[in-house]
């Protein structure tokens, strides 16, 4: 896969995850700043949509049906809107158009060029490469802007990796916090669902233990063996739908997973340092580094212990009431 690929691969990766990282956030949550003076998500959002419709997606268009075009410098009119449904959908228009341009390019349109006045001379590929790296900067101040307001991670390989001893001290965290979710609670209490459609504490568990050993674990592997192997997108809800995973025990399900984690850990932990910049290329997040792939994993446990926690407090409490 060329590099020129990559960068399609992580332009189109970014509308969905926008919509990751901005789906649990409420109206105000939203439009609430980290502090004063800085940016809160619908105004990074606001300003990537200014960014691909007003600079990005009219030079293009010049750059490929002109010779060499000048740019001027750009001030685009701030967007006004306030609805960051309608930020989320301006943004994929914009980003369908212009990944409909690049797809169809051959060697020579790739090579076009036009004239930025801070750059000079760039070319159509430049150009591409730039605003996949824009993307990047702003979905990983997305990401700074979520934890200052208290929201989890997402699983959003945008985020900024952490450092390989800091996923490994979290990924061994993982197993006795289970435990602790489950102190207490009876088999009855580990299949009642805190409300029809959601998940029990059990199937929260087959999920971990489901990913651990059939997506983590083995596309970890995939990565540092392959030359950028290509995954498909994970779905969870299909998974749900494939049985019912209330059946078995809890404890059953914990150890099996427990096992597993102990296989991540060990093979993270014998990994040389250079490994962590090796790629796959995601169906859903587009290029990912193996160590953003681990960090992806840390943020999956932090994820659905919140769930367990919930769940735990739901289904004690009913009967309470």
């Amino acid at each position: 896969m060329t590099d020129r690929a990559l960068v399609l691969a992580s332009m189109r990766a970014t509308p969905r995850m926008l919509r990751e990282m901005s789906r649990d956030c409420t109206p105000e949550q939203a439009w609430t700043p980290p502090a004063a003076g800085e940016w809160s998500i619908a105004e990074v959002v606001r300003h990537l949509v200014e960014g691909d419709r007003d600079t990005f997606l009219p030079r293009l268009r010049r750059m490929l049906g002109e010779t060499r075009p000048l740019f001027e410098r750009t001030r685009p009119a701030p967007d006004t809107a306030t609805d960051l449904a309608a930020l989320l959908l301006a943004f994929e228009s914009a980003r369908h158009q212009a990944l409909a341009m690049l797809d169809s390019l051959d060697e020579a349109g790739w090579r076009r060029e036009g004239v930025s006045p801070s750059r000079g001379a760039v070319t159509v590929q430049a150009c591409a490469h730039t605003m996949a790296e824009h993307d990047t900067e702003h979905l990983q101040q997305i990401q700074d802007v979520r934890q200052a307001l208290g929201l989890l991670p997402k699983r959003c390989e945008a985020r900024r990796a952490l450092p390989m001893p800091e996923v490994i001290a979290a990924l061994e965290s993982m197993l006795p916090r289970l435990e602790q979710v489950a102190d207490g609670v009876g088999a009855e209490h580990m299949r009642r669902r805190p409300k029809e459609g959601e998940w029990c504490i059990k199937e929260v568990m087959a999920h971990l233990l489901n990913t651990e050993t059939d997506v983590f674990l083995p596309r970890l592997r995939s990565m540092v063996s392959a030359d950028r192997p290509t995954f498909q997108p994970f779905s969870a809800d299909a998974w749900a739908k494939s049985g019912d995973h209330r059946e078995g025990r809890f404890a059953d399900d914990l150890a099996d997973f427990a096992s597993a984690r102990r296989q991540t850990v060990a093979f993270l932990k014998g990994l040389p340092p250079a490994a962590a910049t090796r790629i796959g290329l995601s169906g859903f997040f587009g290029p990912v580094t193996v160590a953003q792939f681990a960090t992806h994993i840390v943020d999956h446990d932090l994820e659905h212990l919140a769930q367990m926690t919930d769940c735990r407090v739901v289904a004690l409490n009913q009967d309470r009431a």
